[in-house]
């Protein structure tokens, strides 16, 4: 009759899952069919066994099917051939399958049915099933929002054209996904017992297997990871790690994405809710741990600057996986990837990874490119990030002012936490009375269209050098911290000039270096150099190897948790 015996069911609980080999209208096999190399049946019993109250049995008349069971964890029933049309009903088969415990001498009190085409049910849901069930409770159905009652319509009949009248009926039962009293439901001869309760279910669950082409939806929601992306943004470290992070988690746009920040450290939260992101934010160690515990998450992206040892240490209690950007700390050797493009490569550690091949170039700077190459410089660009906490945007403007350079119109480019844009607007007002061609734009979110026809820029020597480059911009690159002065691309590439901000020395250092920039050779041979660097594969590159460390490590996991349950 079944496999199954009185010691192992022993639970007031049951899951029941419907799994027939008989063909779908549409779809035949589809409970066999594969999703990411495994069964559509797999996904919907692994998530049952979860749930350790419950014991769960399949419904089948497929010997196949019933292998499977077994493989995967779970008992089965079979089916009679009677039960298996595509009008057999849910409550008939339910009575069947407890019928036959019964005579077993097996009872259940609660018992919730299950569908392999329906395999995205999570057991947060299962539990939440049960609890009802444990209200008094009779007979709970799973109902999914199928239309807004805003939008929805109702369809009648025409010749020429369909006929859409409002409708007001927003919800749906999904198909078999029902809990209910079991003994009820047998006193009654197998019909549920009412009154009937809907319990609705999140949108992400409900999606239903109706073509072929839901098992490329399903593979791709069942690959989707839960990442956590800890990151720090002040004045003092800059914008540079929260545009760098949003390019990188545009990659990772179908998975589960929670944004967490120091509420002292959060100075660029507005960019990811703008970007549709969850943001968390935490104060002390204890928040930060329930955060973790409450998301679970598969990966911990840190974009934090250098890290410790016993941070790391801590996270390794909340994911099995930690992927560092820019981190030389001693932390980092515990984290399965890190990668440092604006660091020049180095004696490094396994999965470390240095140089411009990993930087993350903006996806506005992959579409636009400057052919600028004239004689003489008519168009700059001054930019120095997000921040520019040491103010070198003034320091530079006065230098301009200083030297009467009136022949060349420079783009200043101040960026979103620039605290001092009251003085630097006042100062742009006076210039330019005095015939200074200087236009001032105030934290655009195009940056790429005030660089497609600039003869050079002048920018800090960070993230921003990439951008440039990918653009063929030759560029006068300001380090303006000690990070910014082990970043050598621009040197190594002689893509333009590097120069050390020092305030005893920059006056001196730009003027000399401005005379360079402003020489049609100099900027020549720069501009032929861009043309062979492709930067354009870095963030493929970066996905690439965070994905096939994922996959592996993933593999791992399952393959334990297989043998556990076998």
């Amino acid at each position: 009759m079944g496999s199954y015996t009185t010691k192992t069911m022993n639970k007031k609980y049951l899951i029941l899952i419907m799994a027939r080999k008989g063909s779908d209208d549409v779809i035949s096999r589809q409970n066999l069919r594969l999703v990411n190399n495994k069964p559509l049946l797999y996904y919907i019993v692994k998530t049952a066994l979860k749930f350790k109250k419950a014991d769960v049995i399949v419904s089948t008349d497929s010997e196949e099917i019933r292998e499977l069971s077994l493989l995967y964890g779970a008992q089965y029933i079979k089916r009679p051939k009677k039960l298996t049309k595509n009008s057999t009903s849910v409550k008939e088969i339910c009575f069947d399958v407890l019928q036959k415990l019964q005579k077993e001498d097996i009872h259940y009190e609660k018992c919730l049915v299950l569908h392999p085409k329906i395999p995205l049910i999570k057991n947060s849901t299962i539990n939440t099933f049960f609890k009802n069930l444990e209200k008094n409770r009779s007979t709970i159905f799973g109902i999914s929002n199928i239309v807004d009652s805003k939008l929805g319509y109702e369809i009648e009949n025409s010749k020429e054209l369909l006929n859409l009248n409002p409708s007001p009926k927003p919800l749906a039962i999904l198909n078999r996904i029902v809990a209910f009293n079991t003994k009820q439901f047998i006193k009654n001869n197998g019909k549920f017992t009412s009154p009937f309760y809907g319990l609705k279910l999140p949108d992400d669950e409900t999606h239903s297997l109706i073509s072929y082409h839901d098992f490329g939806t399903f593979e791709q929601i069942l690959n989707r990871k839960k990442i956590l992306v800890r990151i720090d943004s002040t004045v003092k470290i800059g914008m540079g790690h929260v545009f760098n992070m949003l390019t990188i988690l545009n990659h990772f746009r179908h998975d589960e994405i929670l944004i967490l920040m120091h509420k002292n450290r959060n100075l660029g939260y507005k960019q990811f809710r703008e970007n549709l992101y969850n943001v968390s934010f935490f104060t002390s160690d204890t928040e930060f741990n329930g955060v973790l515990r409450k998301f679970k998450p598969d990966i911990i992206f840190n974009d934090i600057l250098n890290t410790t040892e016993s941070y790391m240490k801590k996270l390794q209690n909340y994911t099995t996986m930690t992927v560092n950007f820019e981190d030389r700390g001693k932390g980092r050797k515990l984290s399965n990837l890190i990668f440092n493009p604006i660091f020049e490569k180095q004696k490094s550690l396994p999965k470390e990874f240095y140089g411009a091949k990993y930087a993350c170039v903006r996806d506005e700077f992959r579409i636009w490119t400057n052919e600028i190459l004239s004689e003489n410089v008519k168009k700059v660009l001054i930019s120095f990030g997000g921040t520019d906490q040491n103010n070198i945007t003034e320091k530079t403007i006065s230098i301009i002012q200083k030297h009467n350079l009136k022949n060349i119109e420079f783009i200043l480019l101040l960026g979103f936490g620039y605290t001092h844009k009251k003085t630097i607007k006042e100062k742009i007002k006076k210039l330019q009375k005095e015939s200074f061609k200087i236009i001032l734009i105030d934290d655009s979110d195009f940056m790429a269209k005030h660089i497609r026809d600039v003869d050079f820029a002048i920018v800090s020597n960070g993230r921003t050098v990439f951008e440039l480059a990918a653009m063929n911009v030759p560029v006068l690159a300001v380090s303006v911290n000690t990070r910014e002065q082990n970043h050598n691309f621009v040197k190594e590439q002689n893509t333009g000039i590097k120069i050390d901000y020092k305030k005893s020395s920059y006056e001196k250092l730009l003027k000399k270096s401005l005379e360079k920039m402003l020489s049609f050779n100099n900027r020549k041979i720069y501009k032929k150099n861009l043309v062979k660097i492709d930067l354009l594969n870095g963030i493929n590159i970066v996905v690439q190897k965070i994905n096939h460390e994922y996959d592996v490590l993933n593999k791992s996991a399952i393959q334990k948790l297989d043998s556990s349950n076998s």
